[in-house]
């Protein structure tokens, strides 16, 4: 797409999935620049895009996006990826360059602000990133009942390299922040049946990725159930370590009550393994009984059941793994993703 772009974005370059998703959408495009809060203040450069920092400092990020403004082609198209930015691209709204903003999972299911109200009120164009996002958000914000909301689901890129087999022993993979306010990604609920897990499966192994605040508790609360090395953190991990536990891995397991969209589904799909989700946003990714399975996250007795027949049953859940790996192909890539956006925003005058 030629339209010039201006992305207003938190991050860029990090592994949250905000910036995962201002990376694909800047990406979309063959000119973008980016405006990002907490990037540095220097110049750099995300493919051909242009990225302007503003080191964290909110006033410095607004009067970067009003000078911007002022400035900007008229065909310019803004996309902002965060809806606590929206104000940021008053200015652009008020010269009549047509505004997307994007609804991001927990933020989106909250009462809005009057100026992100108005912000979100006279934006061209919002886009879910699920249908569950957007339920969500039109149930948080009753005025928006009767405006247009469009969800685009995301998607990842190609393999770092070739998926294999797994040679591991049963294991069941979560990947997922352990933050305290966060604690809906369901990490307690796998803890607390894992005992019963191993009397099924003894070899079964829990193997968790990431950080965050909550860490220690969840470690002493492993240690307090008495899980030995049938539990391991292993913190958070770079993309190709990672990928090597999407691989050495039976099943994804990540019963959370609140993903937005839920890249990690994505990322084990795409290495062709099987996934077990709750209803929400996953129900979009995951084709239960087909690519992988859903359990409500508050039925314990079903969750262990689940968990039990991924890792007993390997050839049923190879081959559901490998159907996940044919609908990521369909419906997850990151130009499935380009396709979906470009056949949603305006065309340019």
């Amino acid at each position: 797409m030629s339209t010039p772009v201006l992305v207003l974005t938190p991050n860029l370059y990090g592994s949250d999935g905000i910036s995962r998703l201002a990376r694909l959408v800047t990406g979309s495009f063959d000119e973008a620049a980016v405006l990002a809060l907490h990037e540095p203040v220097t110049m750099s450069r995300f493919g051909d895009a242009a990225v302007q920092g503003a080191g964290g400092n909110r006033w410095r990020f607004v009067a970067s996006a009003f000078q911007t403004a002022i400035s900007a082609n008229p065909r310019t198209r803004v996309i902002v990826t965060h809806l606590h930015l929206a104000p940021a691209a008053l200015p652009f709204m008020l010269r009549g360059i047509p505004v997307t903003t994007m609804l991001c999972g927990v933020e989106a299911w909250r009462r809005l602000s009057r100026l992100r109200e108005v912000a979100l009120g006279r934006a061209a164009q919002l886009i879910a990133i699920s249908q569950f996002t957007r339920a969500g958000f039109l149930k948080a914000n009753p005025r928006f009942a009767d405006r247009p909301v469009d969800v685009c689901h995301l998607g990842v890129g190609p393999l770092p390299g070739d998926d294999r087999a797994p040679v591991e022993p049963p294991t069941a993979l979560i990947v997922g922040r352990m933050a305290r306010d966060e604690r809906y990604k369901g990490h307690d609920l796998l803890l607390e049946v894992w005992r019963e897990v191993v009397a099924a499966v003894p070899d079964a192994a829990l193997r968790i990725v990431g950080d965050g605040d909550d860490r220690v508790r969840l470690e002493g609360k492993a240690a307090s159930l008495a899980l030995g090395d049938r539990v391991l953190f292993l913190g958070r991990l770079d993309d190709e370590a990672l990928q090597r536990e999407y691989e050495r891995c039976t099943a994804f397991v990540m019963p959370s009550r609140n993903e937005g969209f839920g890249f990690v589904f994505v990322e084990a799909m795409r290495a062709a393994r099987a996934c077990v989700g709750s209803p929400g946003a996953a129900a979009e990714i995951i084709a239960d009984g087909e690519t992988g399975l859903l359990v409500a996250p508050d039925d314990r007795t079903r969750l262990l059941e689940t968990v039990v027949q991924v890792l007993r049953d390997r050839p049923a859940t190879a081959a559901m793994g490998a159907r996940g790996r044919a609908r990521f192909l369909q419906q997850f890539t990151e130009e499935r993703f380009r396709d979906r956006f470009a056949a949603l925003l305006p065309t340019a005058s």
